[in-house]
């Protein structure tokens, strides 16, 4: 299943516990990511049996936001460098960066919570998702 894959990819590079969709109520810093559309790549009139996904990454840290710019490069540094390989062990032909967008909010306790969201378009056969 792509997402465990990516899950697994995000903890390892960043440190941070990753989370499907949402940073749990108790949580102000780690990374989380969600499947935002996934249709199907043809050539001519022909289903390929792959599909282009495109995943929100979204990476949050307190008083750091240089670590949070680090952390999207290391990110973006390993993926890009799949072509016709492997996010940990589910075949992937390519991985695309796409969409960013960052804010910042001030915590109650006076701290800064800084978060980078960022769009990958991973292309990878159907039936490993």
């Amino acid at each position: 299943m792509i997402e465990l894959a990516i899950k697994t990819a995000l903890e390892r590079i960043t440190g941070l516990n990753a989370y499907p969709l949402l940073l749990p109520d108790n949580e102000q810093e780690g990374v989380t990511f969600q499947r935002i559309s996934d249709p199907e790549m043809y050539a001519g009139t022909l289903r390929t049996g792959l599909i282009s996904a495109r995943f929100q990454v979204t990476i949050y840290r307190i008083d750091d936001y240089t670590d949070l710019l680090q952390m999207d490069k290391k990110i973006w540094s390993e993926w890009k460098k799949i072509v016709h390989g492997q996010l940990e062990n589910i075949p992937v032909q390519f991985i695309e960066r796409s969409g960013i967008r960052q804010d910042k909010m001030t915590l109650t306790n006076r701290r800064s919570q800084y978060r980078l969201i960022r769009d990958f378009i991973i292309h990878y056969a159907e039936d490993t998702s």
